[in-house]
């Protein structure tokens, strides 16, 4: 729902892949001495069908989530040439398919490893797969699978020794130092990452230079151990050398796209321990952020609930920029699973449910269950205040694709402004209600999402509802969407019935947009909407003061309501707009995920065919202080022109026919120019051990700029809401 705060769920979405997922299952609790059958016959099959089917038709995504799961169950329960062929199926998939080709390298690999004599899969071979395997192949230095060896921090590097005699060049102080940095040179330029790394650092141990330092964090960064490089870089900015300002930057740089684990810990559990890589987390960590590098992690915990000892196990595998959450669900220790069973049941999946049952899915048993209430206020110097309780809440079934939601809020208005003043007007208090529904299902790459609300006022009904289709292309980084929204208003006067005095409004509304994921932290939105109304939207309440032809054109904007009693002439008009109006609008939305920190920039351009034509920038970042604080400042900023039939003062004309008045008049002020400047901010603090239960607070100053208009020229008005909501999995 919009009331939630995930405008970073596309960002996520864009960097998790449900193969790491299944990945993470087939992990728990499945002690080693269970991997002891072989699964040859059915990983080799499982492969054989994946490039059969999934990968010729291009469904790369469930290609790499099968073949990743058959690696996970293939750990110790398949022959090395069995599992190297399996690493060669994910690095043909990375290559040829997702075009990843330091992914596909390091699946190479790690084949290469298990295998020295594998050979590319006859028939998938192209240039780019022969390429990364090639470079696979002559790499050199054996690297391990990169972030296998540590959690928060890596298992440290073992630094050469750099001891030696002699005489040193002209400007070292040690010849070891000089010649283990040559070595770095030589591993470097045959792009054997960790043994630059590991010669580099012991020159530095033996002499610290900027440069050692520099050549150490660079190595490791290509070579997969980010959080060991950034330790270097910062060495290297806070030297004070000429090398500072390049450690510095390359420091920031990689700082922003390091991927981080959050190990969220059970609810009543007690005793709990967990660990990333086989390190143990300190208690302050646990549901916290964790460094670590790109690649896979092995994370585990134990503990008790109710006294009975537990345990948990999860294999997840993250990528730059990526957070990645890892809920710990313990279950007894010993508990099993036949791997080999399992295989089997992959081998015959036929869909994405039959596969997500043979990692103990039951395809819609879960569900995501999310409630709250909020409580928002608005109120401004023009006597104008509004009070809007609500409830809102929904019901999702990740797996089999479907949710439905509603919300209910009432709107308490209460009005005492300049325009109600000026027309005799009393102050009135009026009562709004407001219920909506939604729901959305996903059959494939397609889902279909409808909608429905009301709003019911003494005087006013509205009715809506509306479909939207979209579309995921190309592994889900282009989807585009399409959309129909009809509805239909009731106008009204308070006091009468429908039957008696009512117009009848109805709108048409066509919008398209597609949503594009440029890489893992950046996602760009655009799309349009044209929205055609028909009906007399006249309010018959707003009477529109008249002036003769000479007084209108001296009438200064601002002019106070006393003093317009005084000019005006005897007569009032009630308001008269078109009876149609088409309005149209391009809008534009790009977010960016840093390290912990999200920046969302929003502009909508509008122009209706009453003239009115405006622009709306919006801009909000939102920080994520830790685990469960997070805060945003927001301002937005709005200018528009007035309509073609406003004008600062109406003249009127009394002929032998009658008084002649303007066909078309209003006295809204939200049809005429205007600019509008809204800033604030709010805050977002989870609670509970699980961090299911949130708490949004947020205020915005709204201030507007009326610039041809009657009785008022600005207006200061302040918005505050608070929300408390909960998650139930």
């Amino acid at each position: 729902m919009n009331r939630r705060f995930a405008s970073l769920a596309p960002l996520v979405l864009a960097g998790l892949s449900f193969g790491f997922l299944a990945s993470g299952l087939m992990a728990v609790a499945v002690p080693r001495e269970a991997w002891a059958a072989n699964n040859d016959e059915e990983a080799l099959a499982l492969v054989e069908g994946v490039f059969a089917s999934d990968f010729v038709e291009g469904k790369y995504t469930d290609a790499l989530e099968k073949l990743q799961l058959a690696a996970t169950v293939c750990a110790e329960g398949c022959s090395p040439k069995v599992r190297a062929k399996v690493y060669v199926g994910i690095g043909t998939v990375f290559a040829a398919g997702l075009k990843k080709a330091d992914d596909a390298k390091e699946a190479f690999r790690l084949a290469l490893k298990e295998d020295p004599g594998i050979q590319l899969l006859a028939g998938f071979d192209p240039d780019e797969v022969k390429a990364a395997f090639d470079a696979a192949r002559g790499g050199g230095g054996g690297a391990s699978k990169p972030g296998s060896r540590g959690g928060a921090r890596s298992a440290a590097i073992e630094k050469k020794s750099c001891e030696g005699g002699g005489r040193p060049p002209r400007g070292w102080r040690q010849a070891g130092a000089y010649d283990c940095y040559q070595k770095a040179l030589g591993a470097e330029e045959k792009r054997d990452w960790l043994e630059c790394a590991a010669w580099a650092l012991g020159s530095s141990e033996a002499e610290e230079r900027s440069t050692s330092r520099f050549l150490a964090a660079s190595c490791l960064e290509r070579g997969g151990r980010w959080v060991d490089a950034l330790t270097n870089y910062d060495k290297v900015a806070d030297a004070g050398t000429a090398a500072s300002g390049k450690g510095r930057e390359r420091a920031d740089a990689l700082r922003g796209k390091i991927p981080k684990l959050v190990a969220r810990p059970p609810a009543k559990a007690t005793e709990v321990i967990v660990r990333i890589d086989g390190r143990d987390l300190e208690a302050g960590q646990i549901g916290g952020e964790i460094w670590v590098d790109p690649g896979e992690h092995n994370v585990t915990a134990t503990g008790k609930i109710g006294g009975e000892a537990l345990e948990f196990e999860q294999t997840v595998s993250v990528g730059e920029f990526e957070t990645v959450n890892v809920d710990i669900r313990l279950v007894p220790k010993g508990a099993t699973i036949s791997d080999s069973a399992i295989m089997k049941c992959m081998t015959a999946a036929k869909t994405r449910e039959d596969f997500a049952k043979c990692i103990g899915d039951s395809g819609g048993a879960e569900l995501n269950i999310l409630i709250g209430t909020e409580f928002s206020a608005y109120t401004d110097d023009d006597a104008v205040s509004v009070m809007t309780p609500g409830v809102f809440g929904s019901v999702t079934d990740p797996v089999d694709g479907w949710s439905v939601g509603g919300a209910f809020l009432v709107d308490v208005v209460t009005a005492a402004s300049s325009d109600i003043v000026a027309t005799a007007s009393p102050r009135w208090t009026e009562v709004r209600y407001v219920p909506s529904l939604n729901g959305s299902k996903k059959f494939g790459d397609f889902t279909l999402a409808g909608r429905g609300n009301a709003s019911i006022e003494p005087d006013y009904l509205a009715i809506g509802g509306g479909l939207t289709a979209a579309v995921d292309l190309a592994e889900k980084t282009v989807t585009p969407s399409l959309g129909y929204d009809f509805g239909y208003d009731v106008s009204g006067r308070a006091g009468t019935r429908f039957a008696t005095y009512s117009r009848i409004i109805t709108r048409h509304g066509i919008d398209a947009s597609v949503s594009l994921v440029l890489d893992k932290a950046t996602v760009l939105a655009f799309g349009g909407t044209a929205v055609l109304e028909f009906g007399d939207s006249s309010k018959p309440y707003r009477f529109i003061p008249l002036f003769e032809a000479g007084i209108a054109e001296q009438v200064p904007a601002g002019l106070q309501p006393v003093a317009v009693d005084l000019a005006r002439n005897a007569e009032r008009v009630i308001e008269q707009l078109p009876a149609e109006r088409q309005r149209y609008a391009f809008a534009t939305r790009i977010a960016h995920r840093f390290s912990s920190s999200t920046i969302r920039v929003e502009e909508r351009l509008y122009a209706d065919s009453w003239g009115v034509k405006a622009t709306t920038t919006d801009a909000r970042y939102v920080v994520d202080v830790d685990s469960r604080w997070r805060v945003w400042p927001h301002v937005r900023g709005h200018l528009q022109s007035g309509a073609d039939f406003w004008k600062l003062a109406y003249s009127s004309t009394r002929t032998a026919e009658g008084l002649q008045v303007p066909e078309l008049r209003t006295g809204d002020r939200e049809l005429g120019p205007m600019l509008g400047l809204t800033v604030g901010g709010g805050v977002r603090v989870a609670l509970g051990e699980e961090r299911n239960w949130a708490v949004n607070l947020s205020g915005d100053g709204v201030y507007t700029r009326f610039l041809d208009h009657l009785f008022i020229l600005e207006r200061l008005g302040a918005f505050g809401a608070v929300s408390l909501e909960v998650e139930i999995e």
